[in-house]
């Protein structure tokens, strides 16, 4: 009985014939697969880069009918091959045909190969050829009539890609907040989506910040407080409340500011430039009158300072350029707490005083302390009177002229040095007694002997 074997496709009863088969096969299938020409293929690939696809179909089509001819040719070799092994007996008979059966099975290898590759190039042209007439329309119609008509064509993802591509096209190119929501509305699906919702964000925020006022970015920032764009609306915020009053550059323009918003981050620079615009006029006026208004409107105001000692230097300067006694005494009558009032009474009191020194008396002194008993010299005057009363007495020196002095003195200062000087000459006047007595004792023997 005979037995069919199965060998690459071809049915052979003789076993010894199918045995060298397998062990051909498998020597083959180890020794990896031979060289494989493309040439139709490329060939077919070139015609497509120029556009002709018709003529690259037809010689791919031709190609795989010629290697389909070949494969047949190829397998009916094959069969009178394994036929002819089945009729002979010698070894060398054997040999032959095996290494004729090898070239076979590596042209074989080969037809499969290119068909293969012509085949998959075959296919992939005329999935081409199908989706070519919709990709030159480039319409949202073609593509969609393309996707509907050939689902599983492999360009498919291709098509559905450039259809979501020319969905968005012209909502992105008109740009408007109405087109991106009529975009998002109409195409849910569409990958491009999360870029149409960040640019309909953009637009929104470009319509508020067009306005260019604080109140466009308030509203902004009430209606989209997690907006993308909620940093950049509070920083030009601030900007916005502050540009218009400082383009005003009014001390009323920033007063009002600071009322408004005190929290501003300018609210510094606004409150000096304030200060800075309140104190200018009356600066320039640089006059009694207006510092007095100054100082009365904004006595806090950092120039208050610079006010008063400015205001002080012009109500002292007639005065001092008067310089009486009487003049100074109407300046600290006008102006007691004046920044100057402690330089005034101090001249005041050496223009009082002066008449009286340059006199040099008991009765000047007296008459200018019963005067001005308030003024700063009157210390000094009583001293000088003590000195005038001790004056003639220290200048006699005598016991008698000394005494009489601590009688009708006696709470003069010099007292203690008049009492001082009679110690002294009491002292001198002892010694001298003392001198003379010692002198006289051996005198007084001596004249004694002579008697």
């Amino acid at each position: 009985m005979k037995v069919k074997w199965f060998t690459e496709g071809i049915v052979v009863t003789n076993r010894k014939a199918a045995v060298l088969i397998l062990v051909l096969l498998a020597f083959l299938a180890a020794a990896g697969p031979a060289a494989v020409s493309a040439g139709p293929v490329e060939d077919a690939a070139g015609l497509q880069e120029t556009g002709d696809h018709g003529g690259a179909y037809k010689l791919l089509k031709k190609a795989k009918s010629d290697l389909d001819a070949r494969l047949k040719q190829n397998t009916s070799r094959m069969k009178a091959q394994i036929t002819a092994l089945g009729k002979v007996n010698s070894q060398e008979e054997i040999e032959k045909i095996k290494a004729r059966n090898d070239d076979l099975l590596v042209e074989r290898k080969t037809i499969r190969t290119d068909l293969a590759k012509v085949s998959s190039a075959l296919d992939e042209i005329s999935a081409s050829m199908e989706y070519l007439p919709y990709k030159e329309r480039d319409t949202v119609e073609a593509y969609e009539e393309f996707l509907a008509k050939y689902p599983d064509n492999p360009f498919g993802s291709e098509a559905e890609a450039r259809l979501f591509e020319l969905q968005f096209e012209p909502y992105k190119k008109e740009g408007t907040i109405e087109g991106y929501e009529e975009f998002l509305a109409r195409y849910p699906v569409n990958p491009h989506i999360p870029e149409a919702r960040k640019m309909l964000a953009a637009a929104i925020f470009a319509s508020y910040k067009e306005k260019g006022t604080a109140q466009a970015m308030e509203e902004y920032l009430s209606e989209y407080p997690d907006g993308p764009h909620s940093a950049e609306a509070e920083v030009l915020l601030i900007g916005f409340q502050y540009e218009p009053y400082r383009e005003q550059d009014t001390a009323e323009g920033y007063e009002e500011f600071l009322e408004l918003y005190p929290d501003n981050p300018n609210a510094a620079e606004a409150r000096t430039r304030m200060e800075e615009l309140q104190y200018a006029p009356f600066r320039e006026m640089d006059n009694i009158e207006g510092y007095n208004e100054f100082l009365g409107k904004y006595p806090d105001s950092p120039f208050a300072r610079e006010a008063s000692a400015r205001l002080a230097d012009l109500q002292y300067i007639p005065y001092k350029e008067q310089d009486t006694a009487e003049g100074y005494e109407e300046f600290l009558g006008l102006y007691p707490e004046s920044a100057r009032a402690d330089e005034a009474t101090k001249r005041m009191h050496e223009l009082q005083y002066a008449p009286y020194k340059e006199l040099n008396t008991i009765e000047g002194y007296e008459d200018f302390i019963a005067t001005y008993p308030e003024n700063i010299h009157v210390e000094d005057s009583g001293y000088l009177i003590e000195d005038i009363e001790y004056a003639p007495f220290e200048k006699d020196g005598s016991v008698e002229a000394l005494e009489e002095f601590i009688e009708n003195y006696p709470t003069n200062r010099h007292v203690r040095d008049a009492r001082k000087a009679l110690e002294g000459m009491k002292k001198q006047a002892e010694a001298e007694t003392v001198e003379q007595g010692e002198e006289a004792e051996p005198g007084g023997e001596t004249s004694g002997a002579e008697e």
